[in-house]
Order: structure tokens, then C-alpha cells, then sequence
């Protein structure tokens, strides 16, 4: 990886998901993205629906853009993107990225995936298309990966791990710590927490 003072194109991160919610791991890998690649902005992408996704998101469209948007405001580098959000239908990633594109059309836009959404990447609608148009930064979810290469599927591709840093915290994992009323205070930025707790979303809950 060239070092950031021989980067002349902006840089944008583009990390989409359900963020349901957002979570410390979510904040922690972003961060380092931006150090890693120079990234001048993330642009976090509440999904409405994700395509591959069965379940049905715990938090509503509307919570988990506002709590993206909490966390926005604590981080300058942090953009809440609402346009899957404000679309209220399932987006495809590839014509989320065109469209931030076109407003960004100044930047070169980065596409941020963990291991295992990279690992059924060719599931994707238009997969092909993103990497043919966009650059890739694939992060660990586990810290099991961190040496592999991650382009030897797609070798034309731009593919570039995120090095030397895993996920620490999982969605699935504090859905579950809300559904048992268990503490997820460590989870989530403080603001989040502070939402939740106004919203009544986790009602009856030990925090």
C-alpha cells in the first residue's frame, strides 16, 4: 500500500450494512480504515433491507439511522448516508455506490466488507460491476485471516485487507445480550446507549 502523501484523488470509504445496531467494532474498524487509507470521509449506509439478510432487523429503519447518525456526529470523518434508508425499499450496494459517486464525483470511493460478506461476495447482485468500478478494503471479523490475500479470487481487482485488526463486536451478538437483558454497555458508543435508553428500546433491560 502506497503511503498516503502519494494519494492525489480523494479518498471515501463506503461501509454499508444493516447496523443494528452500530456498535463499537463498526466504529473501531472504521476509524482504522481511515488511518490505514488516508480516507478522507466513511460514508456509513444504514441498509433498509439487505438483500441477503432473512431476518428481520430488530430496530426500525428510522432508530438505527439515528443512532448511525449519533455516532456521525461524534467522529468528523463519520457521514450518515440515508439514501437506502430514505428509499424504504432493498438497494443493491452496486447502484448505492453509483449514486455516491455521482455526488462524490470528485473522490475515489472505496467499498468496505468484512471477511464473511467478501466470502459470498459473488452472491451479490452486480458484484462483478463494483469490482470492476470500485476499489475494495476487506476487514476480519474473527482475527483468523489477517495473512490471507484476499484478491486471489478476483485477481483484476482492486482488493486491499484492512491489516492487523479484527472485529471485536458483533450485532448478532448484542441483539442477543437485548433480548436476554443482559449489559451491552461495552458494546456501543456511549451515544447509542444514551438513545436506546431515551427511545424506551430496551425497556426492562440491565444496562
Amino acid at each position: 500500500m502506497p503511503e498516503p502523501s502519494t494519494y492525489s484523488t480523494p479518498r471515501i470509504g463506503f461501509f454499508g450494512g444493516s447496523f443494528d445496531p452500530i456498535h463499537q467494532g463498526h466504529v473501531s474498524v472504521a476509524l482504522e480504515a481511515v488511518k490505514q487509507f488516508n480516507l478522507r470521509q466513511i460514508l456509513l449506509c444504514p441498509a433498509f433491507f439487505a438483500p441477503l439478510r432473512d431476518q428481520k432487523p430488530l430496530f426500525s429503519a428510522v432508530h438505527r439511522l439515528a443512532m448511525v447518525n449519533a455516532v456521525a456526529q461524534e467522529h468528523s470523518e463519520f457521514v450518515a448516508y440515508d439514501v437506502e434508508i430514505l428509499a424504504q425499499k432493498t438497494c443493491f450496494t452496486f447502484h448505492t455506490l453509483q449514486s455516491a459517486q455521482q455526488i462524490y464525483s470528485q473522490s475515489e470511493i472505496f467499498l468496505m466488507l468484512g471477511d464473511d460478506q467478501f466470502n459470498k461476495f459473488d452472491q451479490w447482485k452486480f458484484h462483478q460491476e463494483i469490482l470492476a468500478q470500485f476499489p475494495l478494503i476487506i476487514f476480519n471479523r474473527n482475527g483468523t485471516k489477517n495473512n490471507q490475500d484476499f484478491s486471489e479470487e478476483f485477481p483484476s481487482a482492486k482488493i486491499h485487507p484492512l491489516g492487523n485488526q479484527r472485529f471485536p463486536h458483533s450485532s448478532t451478538e448484542i441483539r442477543q445480550h437485548i433480548n436476554q437483558g443482559t449489559c451491552i454497555s461495552s458494546h456501543v458508543p456511549q451515544s447509542v446507549l444514551a438513545y436506546m435508553t431515551n427511545h424506551q428500546l430496551l425497556d426492562h433491560r440491565d444496562l
